[in-house]
């Protein structure tokens, strides 16, 4: 995987290939992302982990979606 991402175009299949420190990294970057376009600066450990596992489970019936669309689809 490249140094460098860009995050819009990640798609699960490609995060599902990364390790597992690779997809941590990723996953807190996501959540900053979204916390930060809400102007939220909490972090709830327990719900993190709740969200992560409802989009792991968006990508595992959707290889080929984004991140970004997986995330969308399992908070509307």
């Amino acid at each position: 995987m490249a140094k460098e991402v860009d995050v819009s175009k990640l798609t699960c299949k490609q995060v599902e290939a990364m390790s597992p420190a690779k997809i941590v990294g990723v996953a807190m970057w996501m959540s900053g992302y979204i916390h930060g376009k809400a102007g939220n600066t909490m972090v709830d450990s327990e719900k993190a982990h709740a969200n992560a596992e409802k989009i792991a489970g968006y990508c595992k019936s959707n290889a080929d979606a984004t991140l970004a669309s997986a995330v969308e689809a399992v908070f509307k």
